[in-house]
């Protein structure tokens, strides 16, 4: 079965741009409540089958979401710029995954308030790309 999110995850965390400022720290779907920070959360919004009026095409394109956590504003912002380095424009291999192209669609920063009453909130960058993959034709 196919999988871009753990391919994603893979390709992420073998680019040392990105493990020299979170590790191995990229979560899928949530943030853990006790995860250290800087950390990445990758979720798989969407996902399109490329058909054509012949059936299958065998390609899907996936809407990816990477959400930055940090302490710090800067941190964030610099994490954001080295995954859309490694991931904008890109065509591969990501895990087990074969990817025929990767757009970024969307950025946005966020600040979210702390709910401890602490006055320490997480920064937050979000990702959003576009990753059109192969994927196994369906036999019927």
């Amino acid at each position: 079965m196919s999988d871009i999110g753990v391919g994603v995850r893979t390709y992420l965390v073998s680019k040392s741009s990105v493990t020299d400022l979170v590790s191995t720290r990229v979560f899928p779907s949530v943030l853990p409540q006790a995860a250290t920070l800087p950390a990445v959360v990758y979720t798989v919004v969407t996902g399109v089958p490329n058909d054509d009026v012949l059936g299958s095409s065998g390609s899907v394109t996936a809407g990816i979401q990477l959400d930055v956590y940090s302490d710090s504003h800067i941190t964030s912002n610099n994490i954001g710029e080295q995954i859309r380095l490694v991931m904008q424009g890109y065509s591969g291999t990501m895990g087990s995954e074969t990817v025929g192209a990767v757009r970024l669609t969307n950025r946005y920063e966020m600040y979210e308030k702390p709910v401890d009453g602490s006055d320490l909130g997480r920064h937050r960058v979000l990702l959003s790309f576009d990753i059109t993959y192969v994927n196994e034709i369906p036999t019927y």
